[in-house]
């Protein structure tokens, strides 16, 4: 990403960068402004309903701790009835099923909110939808939806469901408790039912605009004041923190949700709130922050044109001076400015005069380059005589009959040519694999046929790019320690492209590389092979490289990798 401040104008960069802080800071304020007073509200809200359901909790304990103390005492009444209905004779037995039907009656018109006793027992079937008191088969029990909860409990509370009655199916809010006998045997089942709507009065908030949940000890939900407003699922997910702390709060999306255990921890009460309804009046007042912050943008933003002319006038009057500067002619800058841009116009000025001076000195610098450029090229050793004197040596070998010296001059000559005709930093991988010849050819001169060595390189290879004397070392290293004391030599240049980069494989079959290296450090070795290493990492990066490691009859393999470079650029040519 480019800098703004070095490629726009300063006067864009000025009204937008001020334009970016002052839309930024009002959109912070307003954002804790918001912030702030939606976790106020929350706050507070979660004080007051905690408080509220406190309240409902004592009073909705005191009315179903009235239910279930009813009914423990109606099943002690029923079974000391049902013992002489036992033993008595059919006429007792009539009686005994009346006044149970009579006690049980007396609960239910003595208890406001009690709607009906079901009880499931062998007592003799009678069921009328007009009685308050129904005697249904004890078997029958088994087959109601809510028998899972009471099956291995002695009571239970049992969530909404309906029962048959004159007027239809209604919705119940049921206590079941089971009757034992003096063996502590179980024969009966007593199941007190209240209306839905009169339980749902016991939770009810004043003026009814929330949502309450009446949950159990075990999780789960009982009744809520509006239907489809909780979810079995929806209150598992807050089971957690709910049995961590007997009363708190938490939001979830647009809802608020705060909680409040009875003292006793037997029930638990849960009321839900619209959060968009909470926070109404507060984002209100953020709107407000809102509308006041686009019109102090706005007025920011003109004040920030006007500052932004004012700084890109002197800016402008320098710009122009500089873009028709002439030794001829020269725009006048004003001088009434005593701050920075004075100071400015002033450093401009002092320079415009350095280069009138520089302009009347320049002839005179001119000749002098050119009068040290020629003593330089003067001084410059001339290559040609290398070779020539070379030459010269070569044709006295020659004539002393030494054939070898004149072999291994000759040799030196090509190699000294090859390294000193091209000044750039990549040649052709042949006039590489050339150099390396003239070196090997100039060795041969002295092992003769003890040496045997081979180059492989395809012909598409020979036009790939590489630095300059870059394999020189390995052979050079390759006599140097590898063949140091031996009798015979074999040497081997392997050249291929292979996974997108350049493989040149030199493998020898001298000592290894555990001997080179006990030699090496005595010796001069290495500091060859390092010159290349550093090389290839400051040309290529250290992606590219080289490795040594054993060959696999004997000797050492060096593995240089290189990228594949097709063609010579300017930039590596210099």
């Amino acid at each position: 990403m480019r800098n703004p401040f070095k490629t726009l104008r300063i006067d864009f960069v000025f009204f937008f960068g001020f334009a970016f802080i002052v839309t930024l800071l009002v959109g912070v304020v307003v954002w804790i402004s918001y912030s702030s007073s939606s976790k106020e509200i929350a706050s507070n809200t979660s004080h007051y309903q905690q408080k509220l359901l406190g309240e409902l909790n004592k009073k909705l304990t005191t009315s179903l701790v009235g239910i279930e103390q009813s009914s423990n005492t109606a099943s002690k009444n029923f079974d000391v009835t049902y013992n002489r209905f036992q033993a008595g004779t059919k006429y007792d037995k009539v009686r005994a099923q009346a006044e149970i039907r009579s006690q049980l009656n007396n609960y239910v018109f003595n208890t406001p909110i009690l709607h009906s006793i079901h009880v499931y027992s062998v007592l003799p079937l009678n069921y009328s939808l007009q009685e308050y008191v129904q005697f249904l088969p004890f078997e029958q029990m088994k087959e109601e939806t809510w028998y899972p909860l009471i099956d291995k409990t002695d009571d239970a509370w049992i969530s909404e469901h309906t029962i048959r009655t004159n007027s239809g199916d209604i919705p119940v809010i049921s206590f079941a408790r089971k009757v034992y006998n003096n063996l502590n045997q179980y024969y009966a089942l007593m199941v007190l039912n209240i209306k839905v709507p009169v339980f749902q009065a016991l939770i009810e908030t004043e003026g009814g605009r929330s949502s309450v949940a009446l949950l159990d000890e075990t999780g789960q939900l009982i009744t809520q004041t509006v239907n489809e407003a909780f979810s079995q699922e929806q209150l598992d997910g807050i089971a957690a923190e709910i049995e961590r702390n007997a009363a708190g709060s938490k939001r979830t999306g647009d809802e608020f949700l705060v909680w409040s255990k009875s003292i006793d921890s037997k029930w638990t009460l849960i009321e839900r709130t619209s959060w968009k309804d909470m926070t109404a009046s507060s984002l209100q007042i953020t709107r407000l922050f809102l509308l006041l912050g686009i019109a102090a943008i706005f007025l920011i933003l003109l004040l920030g044109v006007l500052v932004a002319r004012q700084f890109m006038k002197p800016i402008g009057l320098l710009l122009k001076a500089m873009s028709n500067y002439s030794p001829q002619k020269q725009d006048a800058l004003p001088d009434d400015y005593k701050n920075e841009f004075g100071r400015l116009f002033q450093g401009y000025q002092k320079l415009m005069q350095r280069i009138e001076e520089l302009y009347g000195n320049l002839e005179v610098q001119y000749e002098k380059r050119r009068e040290a450029e020629i003593k330089s090229l003067q001084v410059m050793i001339n290559p040609h005589f290398l070779y020539n004197s070379l030459d010269q040596v070569n044709w006295v070998a020659i004539t002393a009959g030494q054939s070898k010296i004149s072999a291994m001059l000759s040799q030196l000559g090509q190699l000294f040519r090859l390294a000193l005709s091209n000044t750039g930093r990549l040649v052709p991988l042949s006039e590489e694999l050339a150099h390396i010849e003239c070196y090997l050819q100039f060795q041969k001169v002295r092992w003769e046929d003890r040496l045997e060595y081979r180059i492989e390189a395809d012909e598409e290879a020979l036009r790939l790019r590489v630095p300059k004397i870059i394999l020189q070392p390995f052979i050079e290293n390759a006599f140097v320690h590898g063949f140091h004391g031996r009798r015979s030599a074999k040497l081997t240049v392997a050249i291929r492209p292979a996974d997108g980069h350049l493989e040149i494989a030199i493998a020898d079959d001298g000592r290894g590389l555990r001997a080179a290296a006990s030699e090496s450090r005595s010796a001069k070795g290495g500091y060859g092979l390092r010159n290349v290493k550093e090389r290839i990492e400051a040309l290529f990066g250290p992606s590219y490289g080289f490795e040594l490691v054993p060959g696999e009859t004997g000797g050492t393999r060096a593995i240089v990798r290189l990228p594949i470079i097709e063609e010579q650029t300017q930039e590596e040519d210099a």
